[in-house]
């Protein structure tokens, strides 16, 4: 490959530019932002406010902090294989975390 030549990945229809750097993304399940205590903060942003999750706190403010919207149903296994595969459950067929099984 040429240095002038941009690699790509594809996924799902979609091209994008191949990072320039390694990336990890962090999903922190049941984490979600609505979340609140008594005195109306989101109890991620408290327990960082007093200091019981430094690790965190300092990726938040070294990184890029965002807010996934989820996918529906919002369960563990379908929003994971979503963010992995970028489709919908209608797509990737996982629509729940677990299967019923009328046999067993």
């Amino acid at each position: 490959m040429s240095t002038t030549e941009t690699r790509v990945v594809e996924a799902n229809g979609r091209r994008y530019a191949w990072p320039d750097r390694p990336l990890v993304v962090v999903c922190i399940d049941g984490s979600e932002p609505g979340y609140e205590g008594s005195d109306g903060g989101g109890y991620m942003d408290r327990a960082i406010e007093a200091g019981v999750m430094p690790w965190l706190a300092g990726a938040r403010s070294r990184g890029t902090w965002r807010v996934a919207d989820c996918v529906v149903p919002t369960f563990t296994n379908p929003n994971n294989l979503s963010i992995v595969t970028g489709a919908p459950p209608a797509v990737h067929g996982i629509c729940g975390n677990f299967f019923y099984d009328p046999e067993t």
